[in-house]
């Protein structure tokens, strides 16, 4: 059986690709149910194989062969580290595991969730600093160039009185921006702790530390 590792690094390149005459006529339906299933595919992925294969060569999947595969393949699928890694990810479990290793993995896959929403929300506060220190940039050359417009002699009186208007609320804009830079590095900071004290915990007790090492997965 092949490493889990070189399956889903071949599949997720090929996997959901239209099978030709060719490889349907070739085509070893239990490596593939096997491989659908080690990367976590739900019984559904065979559905195109199943379209495509009928109408460029005629032939059938041999579904037998192919759910012998698929189990097999769920198998080194339904691990701790694979529903951690998914969920660090920003993956989508498809519910495909079932059983006691689904409550494992599931329990995995909620800790790298975890992990991923608390990337997600410092990556979210620093583009939105990020934002927010452009849109402050911009506010002060606006206000430079009008207040270089607004003293030059040969700008009239009736274009001042607008400039002196523009000048107002650009001032009001830069006030609120800076008002909102204020709370966004107070988030920025606050997700960082956060994501930092997750990182603490998970070096202390481990990635999945509510899941009990079964001996099908002890050495996985």
């Amino acid at each position: 059986m092949r490493p889990l590792a070189t399956i889903l690094a071949v599949v997720f390149l090929s996997g959901c690709a239209t099978m030709s005459a060719e490889e349907c006529l070739t085509a070893d339906w239990q490596a593939i149910g096997y491989e659908d299933g080690a990367r976590g595919a739900s019984v559904s992925a065979v559905t195109s194989r199943r379209q495509a294969c009928a109408k460029t060569a005629g032939v059938t999947v041999d579904m037998a062969a192919y759910m012998a595969g698929r189990d097999m393949g769920l198998v080194e699928f339904c691990q701790p580290p694979n529903g951690y890694a998914l969920g660090a990810r920003g993956g989508a479990y498809l519910g495909v595991c079932s059983g006691p290793e689904e409550r494992e993995f599931v329990a995995a896959f909620e800790s790298g969730r975890q992990l991923y929403a608390l990337e997600n929300a410092v990556a979210s506060a620093e583009a939105q600093i990020n934002k927010a220190q452009y849109d402050l940039h911009e506010v002060d050359k606006q206000i430079t160039h009008t207040e270089v417009t607004l003293i030059a002699p040969g700008t009239p009186a009736e274009q001042r009185l607008r400039m002196l208007a523009d000048l107002k609320h650009l001032s009001e804009r830069k006030g609120n921006i800076e008002t909102a830079l204020i709370a966004l590095n107070r988030d920025h900071v606050r997700a960082q702790e956060e994501l930092a004290e997750y990182h603490r915990f998970i070096a202390f007790n481990g990635p999945y530390p509510n899941v009990v090492t079964s001996p099908s997965n002890a050495n996985f």
